[in-house]
């Protein structure tokens, strides 16, 4: 676990840990390592979620399918992110996703009721302190998502979306952590129709992409595409 660490304290729930204090944390709570190859399944769509992971080696796909069988990524999770903290949050309500390891990954789990019953400890009580902070976060990320799905146009949905990562990253130049498949989930549209839309803007020199990297080259056009919901 241990050599861990430094991703754990990059991790949401041990925000602002010291060593020292993360090692307190691990022991307080009972915290061990649980390993998932490829493709295995964490939490099922339905299942009752009673804890909350911290992804230390690899990264993982949160997805739903359809009464028809559709199957539609959510969300992709990497290295030191936090997932499963709403689920858990909401214990008389089954999971409406599936968790699946994207790739062989390692995980450690924080209980919901090992982090209350310690709420009085201090450290402990940064970690739910960290938590509920991220749980709001969230809320307004699947804000977010409505908007690019009440968006009807397109291009406007890739618009919306290449925006709000520039000003994440702070940077007209970034890198996704979707493939285009997984892109097109996120957003709703087909994935054909997808590559088809942002080669067209490459064209009309709007951004510039390779990949999973994206360049935005006229902010002031990707802007204007949003007009045309």
């Amino acid at each position: 676990m241990k050599k861990y660490y430094s991703i754990m304290k990059s991790s949401l729930p041990f925000k602002d840990f010291g060593t020292d204090e993360l090692e307190y944390v691990v022991k307080k709570l009972n915290l061990s390592l649980s390993s998932f190859p490829k493709g295995a399944v964490i939490f099922s769509q339905g299942d009752t979620v009673t804890h909350a992971g911290v992804i230390l080696e690899g990264s993982v796909i949160a997805e739903s399918v359809s009464y028809s069988g559709e199957r539609r990524i959510i969300q992709t999770h990497s290295e030191g992110a936090l997932f499963g903290d709403v689920l858990m949050s909401s214990q008389s309500q089954p999971t409406p996703v599936s968790v699946i390891a994207r790739e062989d990954s390692s995980v450690v789990f924080l209980s919901f009721e090992s982090i209350a019953e310690n709420a009085c400890d201090p450290l402990c009580r940064r970690v739910l302190t960290n938590m509920l902070h991220g749980i709001a976060d969230k809320f307004w990320e699947l804000n977010r998502k409505i908007a690019y799905l009440s968006c009807r146009a397109l291009r406007g949905r890739i618009a919306m979306f290449l925006l709000d990562m520039q000003k994440k990253h702070q940077s007209s130049t970034f890198h996704l952590p979707y493939s285009r498949e997984e892109l097109a989930s996120v957003l709703g549209v087909n994935r054909t129709a997808l590559s088809r839309e942002l080669s067209r803007m490459q064209q009309e020199e709007i951004l510039s992409f390779y990949k999973s990297s994206f360049k935005i080259t006229n902010a002031e056009k990707l802007r204007n595409c949003i007009g045309g919901n």
